[in-house]
This record gives structure tokens, C-alpha cells and sequence, in this order.
């Protein structure tokens, strides 16, 4: 039978489209993931999903290792910088890697901001003291600041977050003194607000460091000016004690500045952590409205 040329394009038709299929599903696939990412909740995905779907940028190069942020950006195309959160994670200035906070990050992503977990120095990794810690801070800061633009960030809604020593890294970036040598000190490594989970705040864990370092206690250095801050601590921790956490909110008020303690009750340590804790949600929820009350957030959404 003569083939005609209908029936030439209809066999072509057949036979290719099954390759092109077979050519772009990988392609395909790797788009609804990332969908599927943009529609549900995602704090709530294993840490090590999190880490390898972040934006991975090298904030500070050390003799030991190149310290890295780790980036979850919110859905969508902002046509505006959007306010960031970096959170450092916990592990008594001696263990930690960055994955361990990055579920805090991811929250406050799903919430519209820029979630970023940031890694630092830290002693069973890289032989370091916390002197190294708080400099490794305060350089993520002013990276993320000086490079706002590029990074999609707001630089005047820049949020630092930790947990435990990771808590006393973010605040430690409002303190003066302890900078890199070498960088641009024209640009504020100071946070524009603090999210603090049971922090080390210079009593009880640390107290030594503390006692050698009184320029790095928050709790010693409160004055006026600090930035919003919002805490939480459980009522019987014993290695960030409720009683600090309740003394340095009270003298940031005295000072003028806003705080508020987010007290969680029959709590220890990691009052609030894991993402599976079941005080995780509530507080956080509790410390993003604080944000927007001191209109560091916008009021409806963040914006």
C-alpha cells in the first residue's frame, strides 16, 4: 500500500512521542518535586532533604573549612527583597552541624521569609573556641547585609535565631567587638531582630567562658538599642536556666527595648526543639507575631 504523507506524519508522530516522553520526564519529575515543595508545609521534611534542596553560598573561607549558608527560599517571584532568618544551631559551641536548626529556617520559609541555616565554627570539627563561634556570626550578617541585593534579601529585616549556644551566636551579633579581621566594618553585622531559643545568655552553661568573656554575654551587655527580641526557655531547664532568661528580659525592658519571653512550662532544655516537639509550632507561632507587632514583619503576611 502506498503510504501517504498523512500517514508518514502520523507514524512519525507515534514513534517519537514516546522518546520525547521518555527525554523529558526526568525533567518532568524534577518539577513537581520542586512543586510539590511550593505547596505544603516543609519543615516537617527530613533535615537532609532540607539541607540538599537549599541554596548553598560561601559566606566566609577559614584555614579550616569554608562556611556556608543554606538557603530556602519561600515560593514564587517576589518583586521585593524579602526579610531573611538565620539561624545558628546548638551544641555547646563544641558539636553542631548546620542541618540542626535548618527545620526552624524552613518554618519561617513556609511563612514567606528567606529561611537560611548558617554554619560556623565549632570545636569537635574544627578545633575552635567560641570566640571563633560569635566572629563567625557576626560575618554571616554582615555577608548576608552586604550582599542583599544579589541574595534577594532585605538588609534592614535581617533576623538572627539560634538555639542554646546557636542562640547566644545570634545574640552575640549585636554585640560590639570580637569582628573578623580584615572585613568591612562599615557594614553592621548587627541583627535587626532576635528569635532566641533557650539561649546561653552568660549564667549557668558557659559560665566560665562567660567569666573570661564578659564582653560576650548578652545577659552582662544589655543597654538601650538592642533590637526586638523574642526568647523562649522551659521552666526547668538546667542548662540555660528560666531564671536568666527571665532577668535579661526584664532588663531589656528597663533599657526601653522590646522583648518578650515566651515561657514554656514543665520544659527542660530544647524546650521548643525538635520540629516534632509538640512545643515547636505553638512558639514559633507566638514569635512570628512578635515580629510583626514590632513591624519587623508586615502585619498581614510578610511582605
Amino acid at each position: 500500500m502506498k503510504m501517504t504523507r498523512r500517514n508518514k506524519l502520523t507514524m512519525m508522530k507515534t514513534l517519537i512521542a514516546p522518546l520525547a516522553f521518555l527525554l523529558l520526564a526526568p525533567l518532568v519529575m524534577r518539577a513537581g518535586k520542586a512543586e510539590d515543595l511550593d505547596r505544603r508545609s516543609t519543615y516537617l521534611l527530613p533535615v537532609a532533604e532540607l539541607t540538599n534542596r537549599a541554596e548553598q553560598v560561601v559566606y566566609k573561607k577559614t584555614s579550616q573549612e569554608d562556611l556556608r549558608l543554606y538557603l530556602l527560599r519561600p515560593p514564587g517571584r517576589p518583586m521585593r527583597p524579602l526579610p531573611a532568618i538565620v539561624y545558628f544551631t546548638g551544641g555547646g559551641w563544641v558539636n553542631g552541624t548546620p542541618d540542626g536548626m535548618i527545620a526552624n529556617a524552613a518554618w519561617f520559609r513556609d511563612h514567606g521569609l528567606i529561611g537560611i541555616a548558617a554554619d560556623y565554627r565549632v570545636k569537635n570539627r574544627h578545633g575552635t573556641t567560641p570566640l571563633e563561634c560569635v566572629k563567625d556570626g557576626k560575618s554571616a550578617i554582615r555577608y548576608i547585609r552586604a550582599r542583599a541585593i544579589e541574595l534577594g534579601v532585605d538588609p534592614n529585616r535581617i533576623i538572627a535565631a539560634g538555639g542554646s549556644a546557636g542562640g547566644h551566636v545570634a545574640a552575640a551579633t549585636v554585640l560590639a567587638g570580637n569582628d573578623e579581621a580584615g572585613e568591612d566594618a562599615a557594614v553592621s553585622s548587627r541583627a535587626n531582630a532576635l528569635v532566641l531559643h533557650n539561649p546561653a545568655l552568660g549564667v549557668g552553661f558557659g559560665s566560665d567562658f562567660f567569666a573570661d568573656h564578659p564582653d560576650c554575654s548578652p545577659l552582662a551587655n544589655v543597654c538601650a538599642g538592642w533590637p526586638p527580641t523574642v526568647l523562649s526557655c522551659g521552666t526547668l531547664d538546667r542548662t540555660t536556666p528560666y531564671e536568666a532568661a527571665e532577668q535579661f528580659a526584664q532588663k531589656m525592658r528597663l533599657a526601653g527595648n522590646a522583648c518578650e519571653l515566651v515561657t514554656v512550662a514543665e520544659a527542660g532544655h530544647s524546650c521548643d526543639w525538635p520540629a516534632t516537639n509538640v512545643n515547636f509550632q505553638p512558639t514559633l507561632e507566638r514569635m512570628l507575631e512578635f515580629l510583626r507587632v514590632q513591624g519587623v514583619l508586615a502585619k498581614q503576611g510578610v511582605k
